[in-house]
């Protein structure tokens, strides 16, 4: 069966240890994998991943730039197994020159990870970057939900919804990373909401998640492994653990995310 994991931080070999590391104090967790492309893959291969969407964060506008040349020539290496989303923060002061860079790159999407950037999901100028991604139609996958702060709470991002009901979202963690019972009840039903499955499944019963995508309709979520902080063979095997039907497991897996990105079913 196709697999596309849609959620995975990359980093340049010369600094990706110390990028995972950092991920890892920010959550109290041990590092498990290194964040390398290369690991990536060779991870990947071993769980039976097809594809992967790969991005990073810019925790500064600064770094946009040249997180977006990394990961388009990420993607440029690894025809056929990486796509790619490109990085961007509220505060860019060329923030419609670079979706327009990051388009041309031929990166899918942009990926935003509040609690790290330091901005509220319904800050003004995260608004009027939403509103700039609505009108080229780039979908944005988002942290969402963090008990520990007030930035990417589901109720911040359904205001932005709200406000910008154009713009395609996938939210990670199924909706709400540690807030998950009460993510679903703002987001779900949404026509342009999507969420995915990442460091969500570990914490929760194989009952309570199906519950939880069935709340947001299979048609609606994504697989993710959230690479480079769990052993991706496991994730694998959380997901099929699922008492889902085996067509909602193959839209999970692949179809979903394949027709998201305009990619004819396979």
């Amino acid at each position: 069966m196709t697999i596309i994991d849609t959620h995975a931080h990359i980093y340049p070999d010369k600094i990706a240890l110390r990028a995972s590391q950092s991920i890892a104090d920010f959550y109290d967790m041990p590092v498990v994998l290194d964040g390398s492309v290369g690991m990536l893959l060779q991870k990947g291969a071993e769980a039976g991943i097809s594809r992967h969407l790969v991005h990073s964060v810019a925790v500064s506008w600064e770094r946009a730039a040249s997180i977006n040349d990394f990961i388009a020539a990420s993607v440029e290496a690894h025809p056929g197994k990486l796509i790619g989303f490109g990085a961007m923060h509220p505060n860019h002061p060329e923030m419609e020159k670079e979706l327009d860079r990051i388009m041309a790159l031929g990166l899918k999407g942009v990926k935003l990870h509040p609690d790290f950037q330091k901005f509220m999901l319904d800050d003004p100028a995260a608004l009027r970057l939403f509103e700039a991604m609505a009108e080229r139609d780039l979908p944005l996958l988002v942290h969402t939900g963090d008990y520990r702060y007030p930035y990417s709470t589901p109720e911040r991002m359904a205001r932005a919804l709200d406000h910008v009901p154009r713009l395609r979202a996938i939210c990670a963690h199924l909706g709400g990373w540690s807030v998950w019972s009460d993510a679903w009840k703002l987001l779900a039903g949404r026509e342009n909401v999507y969420v995915d499955s990442c460091s969500s499944l570990y914490a929760m019963s194989p009952e309570e998640a199906v519950k939880i995508i069935h709340r947001y309709g299979a048609d609606k979520v994504f697989f993710g492994t959230d690479y480079p902080m769990w052993n991706l063979t496991e994730e694998v095997a959380r997901f099929m653990a699922l008492p889902l039907t085996e067509e909602e497991r193959e839209m999970i897996l692949h179809r979903n995310f394949e027709r998201f990105i305009g990619e004819e079913e396979a």
